[in-house]
């Protein structure tokens, strides 16, 4: 009888029409960096450390495009970061890499408070902070609609580069949980 059942259950379950799961294609660019200490992070670090982040908060339901592929569309077109704020021209980078979305940005900051500089009050007088903004746009390629548009910020203590990338990754950290859930 147990065995009557098991079988019963297997022939049920291939009978099911089978659910294709579709995987959604996002491609992100390299970010435009406007910041007073732009040269400290190179933007292809940063824009695989998103891709990283936002491929462990996806799951298996997203392919996350970043890197070479997308940098080769861009230059294919003679775009640079700052041309992607035209919907237009980040749909025509989409499109060429295969992507549904399209996630552009600007670092506003990655920079150092001084340690002279007493600002902001929430750090001790003789602490160094590093401070990481970023705007991010996720864009539908086909409807060229923003999806979202928001800014997200890090800080870390530290004066050093490894505290610059962790304020950094902090930011980043927001955008990729705040894109999972579109």
């Amino acid at each position: 009888m147990r065995t009557f059942l098991l079988l019963a259950l297997v022939v049920l379950t291939a009978l099911l029409p089978a659910q294709a799961q579709t995987v959604r294609v996002v491609a992100i660019t390299d970010f435009e960096n406007i910041s007073m200490d732009s040269g400290l992070i190179p933007s292809a670090h940063l824009s695989e450390v998103l891709r990283q982040l936002l491929q462990q908060q996806a799951g298996g339901q997203w392919r996350v495009i970043a890197g070479d592929s997308v940098r080769t569309a861009m230059r294919a077109r003679g775009f640079t970061a700052q041309d992607l704020i035209y919907p237009s021209r980040a749909a025509e980078v989409a499109q060429a890499v295969g992507a549904e979305w399209v996630v552009t940005g600007r670092w506003t900051q990655l920079r150092f408070v001084s340690r002279s500089t007493p600002e902001p009050p929430s750090v001790r007088h003789g602490d160094a902070l590093a401070i990481a903004d970023v705007e991010v746009r996720v864009l539908e390629t086909s409807s060229r609609r923003r999806l979202m548009e928001d800014r997200f910020s890090g800080r870390s203590v530290g004066g050093d580069l490894f505290s610059l990338l962790f304020a950094a990754a902090e930011a980043l950290r927001g955008a990729a949980t705040r894109i999972a859930r579109l």
